[in-house]
């Protein structure tokens, strides 16, 4: 179960990166609107917080394994 939802993170944080990435291509790559909420959440924030929520993930990931199999504790 510790595993799950270090996983269900990383999948999340992927699904932002395509998201932003996705829509933010519709928009041309531009970046009008960036400060304003007018147009709702500009796209490069949903792939400022994908990317933002990958590498903690992996490391919680990778860690667990290593203590998994040197017998270590969890902190």
């Amino acid at each position: 179960m510790k595993y799950a939802s270090w996983y269900i993170l990383l999948a999340a944080g992927f699904a932002l990166i395509t998201a932003g990435l996705a829509s933010w291509n519709d928009r041309a790559f531009l970046f009008n609107g960036l400060l304003s909420l007018d147009d709702g959440l500009h796209p490069l924030f949903l792939l400022i917080l994908g990317i933002a929520v990958v590498p903690p993930a992996l490391w919680e990931i990778f860690l667990a394994e290593h203590n998994k199999r040197t017998g270590g504790s969890d902190e």
